[in-house]
């Protein structure tokens, strides 16, 4: 996966979705866990799904910079 500033350009103008560690709602409707964040345009908020696999997100709730994919965080969980 591409790291440069390039790559991260589509996000840019985007709202964040992450802004404090917590729980979360994938685009599928999975609640996730959120534990580090990240203000930077990276992949720095970290967090694990139910099963514990771990992911890395950007700030506006993508893993991808240019398509979107249903473990998109896309809000708040309850």
């Amino acid at each position: 996966m591409a790291s440069t500033s390039a790559y991260f350009a589509p996000l840019v103008t985007l709202p964040d979705v992450i802004t404090e560690p917590g729980t979360y709602r994938t685009r599928a409707g999975e609640l996730v866990s959120v534990v580090s964040v990240s203000k930077r345009h990276d992949l720095g908020c970290v967090g694990f799904y139910p099963e514990g696999t771990q992911e890395h997100w950007h700030k506006i709730g993508r893993i991808f910079a240019t398509i979107t994919s249903w473990n998109d965080i896309v809000g708040k969980g309850e």
